[in-house]
């Protein structure tokens, strides 16, 4: 933490809630069924910064509720919550890691991209907040602008996936994307 506030101090720290729709499918008994949630995340980065330096973006996902039925089933529960972060558009990831939160997690990194684990399982009918993940970056190219957002473009693509146990059914591989996909933080480059 103390390490993200020496990172920020080059410029004020922009922040913005914003608000996103995840829609989301999983397949029972061979038949896809459809879903949407929506929820907020709050973003945390510099203002602006110059090209090479270190720059720390904070993403804090906003309270989640897991759904007590999906399509007439009941939700036992989530599990292996998998969330996506591309690197940031015009940087270079350095590291990344997770704080916080009402549930534990963790953060990896792999291709490129920053994934946030949690384990669970969370139970339907709950509410919980994610943890907040902080991905330090290297400013890239002066003019462009450093933007972060979720990954995932389609089901085939998702940016958030996750096993749901539904009752009767078992476990169901459920894959979600951002449907429209926000930025959620943007840093001038100078």
């Amino acid at each position: 933490m103390a390490l993200a506030t020496v990172f920020c101090l080059a410029a004020p720290a922009n922040a913005a809630s914003v608000s996103l729709n995840w829609s989301c499918q999983g397949t029972i008994f061979g038949i896809g069924q459809t879903s949407s949630m929506s929820t907020s995340v709050d973003g945390t980065a510099p203002a602006t910064a110059a090209s090479g330096s270190a720059v720390a973006i904070t993403l804090t996902p906003g309270v989640s509720s897991v759904p007590s039925s999906a399509s007439g089933f009941s939700v036992t529960n989530i599990s292996n919550l998998k969330m996506t972060f591309p690197t940031p558009a015009n940087s270079t990831l350095v590291s990344a890691t997770a704080s916080g939160g009402t549930v534990a997690g963790t953060v990896s990194t792999s291709g490129g991209n920053v994934v946030l684990t949690v384990p669970g399982p969370i139970a339907g009918g709950t509410s919980f907040t994610p943890p907040a993940v902080t991905i330090n970056v290297t400013a890239g190219t002066p003019g462009t602008p450093i933007t972060s957002k979720y990954a995932g473009t389609s089901y085939a693509n998702p940016g958030m996936t996750m096993t749901t146990k539904v009752a009767f059914v078992g476990n169901v591989a459920t894959a979600c994307y951002p449907n429209p996909s926000p930025t959620l933080t943007s840093t001038a480059v100078s």
